[in-house]
């Protein structure tokens, strides 16, 4: 667009004709109304902010040979599990967890002795089975601060254990010191890096990673460790640079997770399944959130949560089990918006009933305002089946 200035400098007036070559070659008159002289000083051009957001769910970590909700429930219960011994002992459960629940009851100026923690504990361990999540059976007795405390303690312990055991774990005695390749490559870790680094050098990655939104439900650190480790793998290039590529890449932990990974640059550094001490294991509870801190826009990033899954033209749910606790942190209140015929939706729908699946289609069309006939479920579809399916569709959109 030409401005009105630009136009005067040149010897124009406003409303004045001017001639432009017809593509026979004669002259032709070309009126311009004084409205369309505007000068584009003034005006505010957007900038295309095209994204995919994903959203992870147990089920994605899954792939990795972490648990599921249920299996972290019945880690948690078995690590509450404490009992009086016959010598008038507290015994069973998890050693490290009983160290810190006497720390806590022991800090100068604790409002809960000892044995309030042991009477938390005992309450978990009892409800698991009940429960939905452990996230909302905290969220249930969210006026009770013993009970957040605990559970907290024995989420940190049961992620810390299961990324041990899980296949991106990279044992001190591993030579190469780097994970193991080849028993990732059927999982939706290996084809989500596969659609990120698509025709991709490794300078474009910063540009490429900007324009990728994660939220993830899960407390560990699956995706960081694989990435970090992918970078370094596919491009040769140096630990420094990996993690200043993946700082370019949003990734939202609404429940908080077990520590930042060593290479990352805030927060308390626990190795991915890293041994940690008791004290240490305290720490890194208290930085995990309850479903009422998640949502606080003062404790945490509530609102970059959902500015990620609104606007997001791609949204993306992988091993997502759509309870409804965690669709009211992703949404929030209902938005007075047209319905947006552009966006589109896919996810994941294992182990969901047919008539629950379009019951939750129907629930993300009204929070999302999304057309209805653009959101895709697959119950018969894993994540790492999901992402090549539908690759074509969830192109990460190039940088500006």
């Amino acid at each position: 667009m030409v401005s009105s200035q630009g136009l005067a400098g040149a010897g124009f007036r406003p409303g004045a004709a001017l001639r432009k070559w017809r593509p026979s070659g004669r002259l032709c008159h070309i009126e311009i109304p004084v409205k369309t002289l505007i000068d584009t000083a003034t005006i505010q051009m957007p900038i295309p902010s095209e994204f995919i957001t994903f959203v992870l769910g147990a089920g994605s970590s899954y792939e990795a040979r972490m648990p599921t909700g249920n299996e972290l429930k019945g880690h948690i219960a078995s690590s509450l599990a404490f009992k009086v011994d016959d010598f008038r002992r507290m015994a069973g459960g998890d050693d490290q967890i009983r160290e810190s629940l006497y720390a806590l009851g022991q800090r100068p100026g604790s409002t809960h002795l000892v044995n309030d923690y042991y009477q938390a504990a005992r309450r978990i361990c009892a409800a698991m089975t009940q429960a939905p999540s452990i996230d909302n059976f905290i969220d249930s007795h969210r006026s009770d601060p013993a009970i957040a405390a605990v559970g907290k303690l024995a989420i940190a312990s049961a992620i810390l254990t299961a990324e041990r055991n899980s296949t991106l774990y990279v044992s001190p005695d591993n030579i190469y010191n780097t994970v193991n390749f080849q028993r990732l490559a059927d999982t939706w870790f290996n084809a989500f890096f596969q659609l990120v680094c698509l025709n991709a050098q490794e300078d474009d990655l910063p540009g490429r990673l900007s324009r990728v939104r994660i939220v993830t439900f899960n407390y560990d650190r699956t995706l960081e460790h694989f990435l970090y480790h992918s970078i370094q793998n596919y491009y040769g290039t140096k630990p420094e640079r990996a993690a200043e590529i993946l700082s370019h890449l949003s990734i939202f932990h609404p429940y908080g997770k077990v520590g930042a990974l060593p290479w990352q640059s805030a927060g308390t550094a626990v190795p991915f399944g890293g041994g940690i001490s008791s004290s240490t294991l305290t720490q890194v509870a208290e930085t995990l959130r309850t479903f009422t801190e998640g949502t606080s826009e003062t404790e945490s990033q509530i609102e970059q949560i959902r500015n990620s899954v609104f606007e997001a033209e791609t949204l993306v749910f992988l091993g997502f089990a759509f309870h409804e606790l965690n669709l009211r942190l992703l949404f929030g209140s209902l938005r007075e918006v047209p319905v947006r015929h552009s966006k589109q939706v896919f996810g994941t729908a294992m182990g969901l009933s047919e008539s629950n699946k379009k019951a939750i289609a129907a629930d993300l069309a009204v929070l999302g305002r999304f057309d209805s006939t653009q959101i895709t479920l697959r119950r018969e579809l894993s994540a790492s089946q999901l992402l090549p399916e539908y690759s074509r569709s969830l192109r990460v959109p190039n940088a500006a």
